[in-house]
């Protein structure tokens, strides 16, 4: 299994590069933004 730690993932393009990712199941994602005024949790809500 393999680790990402992914910077500005609740962002548009890291959400949706997390939402890729999380498609298989040998993945483990660690996830860390700023949430400033682009961050957004709710591109991670399907999770």
């Amino acid at each position: 299994m393999k680790t990402f730690f992914i910077t500005g993932g609740a962002g548009f393009i890291g959400g949706n590069f997390i939402l890729n990712l999380m498609k298989s199941d040998q993945v483990k994602v660690i996830n860390y933004d700023k949430l400033t005024y682009a961050g957004n949790l709710d591109t991670l809500s399907s999770l």
